[in-house]
Formats: structure tokens, C-alpha cells, sequence
């Protein structure tokens, strides 16, 4: 009889966590687990799986912050009912993010063997992140960090995380052969959530301050947030802003260049999907000097590490890139090389580890 896999998610969407554990999901079905699925109704990279059980978490988000932690904690309430049923059953439990809670406890009270694979430097409010880190610490069997910036996290210790980076899907890692040019027409490319923190309002003023250069925007929200956001703003006629797209890679192949402008006073970036994707089209990249984020760039080598706050440094560096056709290669070619360090290959091994110890 086959080993089950029982795997939990808060929220399916098509932000990096879900794209991480589809990953994770397909790799386990590949090594003979069969596998059912705790995760949200809503569209997202978790949808694109076949072959997996999909069991409602009943969890609903809503612009009402209150409604949104009631409809959490019900979710909650609900796997740990649900999840009885699995008592007797050879079963692994296997969470993603530290969000689904009950999945940990339940895990650990039914005697399964509790994987749990941490995505989140902090959340709010404070209570709850501390609830929940000390969930993870308490009653996980095994913790998986997506960066070693994350591993070292002070709200894991004294327990040690197992680094796992990120990887990207396979149409992403197809593009190895994709070689990258520079563009006749200069564009920089930002993905972000439609967040304060994650530097939107910088990316427009940077736009301001280079008006010869092309900005697109692409953010993971809907047309109606996008259109709401917008209009209460100007936005200057050198930026394209869109909402979520299901389809990125054009994006890539089009851009020269990625920016992450995420506010580390606010927010630590665990790892930085988007940088990593436009590394598999030689995008040099301009990060945040600290967060997991960081990780993937090399000052000189294929981008700069360079804070919000120095935007005029940001617009200078980025002015320098897009004049010298030299510099943008050599950073391009370095994007390419450093993508080799977080390959489908190094990630299946690192968690083809923990599968088989399962």
C-alpha cells in the first residue's frame, strides 16, 4: 500500500509559497506517495495539480481583518475535526507555512511524523506569531527553512531548520537555454503584493526620477484593487501597472532588469521568488541588504544590494546599467551563473531527503 502524504496550505494563490509546495507535491506524487490536500477553494498554483485529493479548509479571506481572523481559526477548528479520521492511517503530515496550526498539533497527538516548512520570518499581530512559532518549535518533528537567512530565525530556536531555497517551476527552468540580450528598449520589471511595504510607491517615484526608461509593474491583486490603487494616485506615463497574471514569462523575456524595493524596517523577505525567476532570463537584480533575499545576489557579480531609502543611489546604479551595454552583460551573465546555485536539481535532493525519511 502506498504512504499518504497529508498536505496543508492556508491560502492557494499565485504568490511564491503555493508555487513552492506545488513543487513540493509533485516530487512526492513522482516518488510514489499518494497524496490528499488541505487548502483553500480559491485559483491558484495548488489548482494546476492532478492526480491529488482536494479537501476544502473551509477558509475564506475578506477585506474585513476581523472576519478574515475568525474564518481562520474556523479553519482550524475544522481540520482538527476532519483529521480524526486519519488515527490509523500511515500517513505523513506535511505544512506549508506556519499558518495551518491545527494540522502541527493534530499531527503530533495522532503520532504522525509532522514536516513543517516555514516560509515566514514574522507575522501579525505579534501574539499570534508567537503562538504559532511556538507551535512549530513545540510539536514539528522536522522544520524546513526556504533560505539560511530564515534558518537562524531567533523565533526557531533552539531547534535547528533543515535549508531547502526555493526553486522555480519547470517552465522556468527550461529557460537555462534562454539566452538572454540586451533590449533595444530598457525595462525594469517589479512583482510585488499591492503592500505599502513592498516598495509600490518607491517603484513609481524611481520611475519619475528615470523618465527615458520603461517600468512595468506587475502586482498579485485583482483589476478592481489595481484600478482603486491607481486612481488614487498619479502614475507616471513611463509605468505600466497590471494586476495578477497567470502568465509571467513574457515579462521576463522583455524586461533587463528586476528591482525589489520590499522595506526591511517593515518586512525581511524570506527568499525572493521573482529575483530568482528573472535570474533564469539574466536579469540583473537591485535587492534589500538584508532578508533571505540578499542571498541571491552578489554586489558587482549580478546586481546590488541596495536599501529604499537610498532611492537616488537606486536610480544612479539603474541609470548606469541601462547606459553601459558592458556592465549589463557581465551582471546578466552572473544572473545566469548564480540561478545554477538554486536549481530543480539541488532542491529535489534536499527534499528527496526528508521524503524518504518519512
Amino acid at each position: 500500500m502506498k504512504k499518504q502524504l497529508i498536505g496543508f496550505h492556508l491560502l492557494n494563490n499565485f504568490t511564491g509559497s503555493p508555487q513552492v509546495f506545488q513543487q513540493v507535491l509533485l516530487l512526492a506524487k513522482e516518488r510514489g506517495f499518494e497524496i490528499s490536500l488541505f487548502t483553500s477553494k480559491t485559483e491558484g498554483f495548488l489548482s494546476e495539480l492532478k492526480g491529488i485529493k482536494f479537501k476544502s479548509n473551509h477558509y475564506k479571506r475578506s477585506n474585513h481583518r476581523i472576519l478574515t481572523l475568525f474564518s481562520f481559526f474556523l479553519s482550524q477548528l475544522f481540520i482538527c475535526v476532519r483529521l480524526l479520521k486519519y488515527k490509523k492511517v500511515d500517513c505523513v503530515f506535511y505544512i506549508n507555512t506556519i499558518l495551518p496550526f491545527s494540522a502541527i498539533i493534530m499531527g503530533r497527538l495522532l503520532g504522525k511524523k509532522v514536516i513543517v516548512h516555514v516560509h515566514e520570518y514574522e507575522i501579525s499581530p505579534r501574539l499570534l506569531n508567537r503562538f504559532l512559532f511556538w507551535v512549530v518549535r513545540t510539536f514539528a518533528d522536522q522544520i524546513l527553512a526556504v533560505s539560511k537567512f530564515l534558518s537562524q530565525n531567533p523565533s526557531l530556536f533552539p531547534r535547528d531548520a533543515k535549508i531547502i531555497h526555493n526553486t522555480v517551476k519547470a517552465d522556468f527552468e527550461n529557460q537555462r537555454f534562454f539566452s538572454p540580450k540586451k533590449r533595444e528598449e530598457f525595462r525594469v520589471l517589479m512583482l510585488a503584493s499591492l503592500r505599502a511595504y513592498k516598495g509600490v510607491n518607491e517603484y513609481l517615484q524611481l520611475a519619475e526620477m528615470l523618465p527615458k526608461l520603461e517600468f512595468d509593474l506587475i502586482l498579485s491583486d485583482s483589476q478592481e484593487e489595481v484600478n482603486q490603487w491607481t486612481q488614487s494616485l498619479t502614475v507616471p506615463p513611463n509605468v505600466l501597472v497590471l494586476p495578477m497574471q497567470k502568465q509571467v514569462i513574457p515579462w521576463y523575456q522583455n524586461s533587463s532588469l528586476i528591482v525589489n524595493l520590499s522595506h526591511k524596517d517593515k518586512v525581511l523577505e524570506t527568499f525572493g521568488m521573482t529575483i530568482l525567476e528573472g535570474m533564469y532570463f539574466g536579469l540583473p537584480a537591485i535587492v534589500p541588504t538584508q532578508g533571505g533575499v540578499e542571498e541571491l545576489v552578489e554586489n558587482g557579480v549580478n546586481g546590488y544590494k541596495i536599501d529604499y531609502t537610498e532611492l537616488e543611489k537606486i536610480a544612479e546604479v539603474i541609470g548606469e546599467i541601462s547606459s553601459n551595454v558592458e556592465l549589463w552583460e557581465k551582471l546578466s551573465q552572473g544572473a545566469c551563473q548564480k540561478a545554477n546555485d538554486f536549481s530543480r536539481d539541488r532542491f529535489n535532493k534536499r527534499l528527496e531527503e526528508v521524503l524518504v525519511s518519512a
